[in-house]
């Protein structure tokens, strides 16, 4: 065991190591997908105690990208999206 045991998401038995029981309710579909209209984003997965180390992504040219920690989808948004 890790020396932090019982601490949820950190080394053996947390986030790393594909434990879904911590208790903690998944995110929605929708709140994992944030409209911007910049070519580059930064992503620190929310921040606080349940983020990751900031990254910058640069959209594709299909205007999306994926957050390789925390996997929300950055999409460039569009004249439509303002409706």
């Amino acid at each position: 065991a890790g020396q932090h045991d019982g601490v949820p998401g950190c080394c053996a038995g947390g986030a790393f190591s594909g434990d879904k029981g911590m208790g903690m309710a998944e995110p929605q579909a929708d709140e994992m997908i944030i409209a911007t209209t910049s070519d580059r984003v930064a992503c620190n997965g929310g921040g606080g105690a349940l983020g990751h180390p900031q990254v910058w992504l640069t959209l594709g040219t299909d205007g999306r990208v994926t957050c390789p920690y925390c996997s929300r989808q950055y999409v460039r948004r569009t004249d439509e999206d303002d409706d």
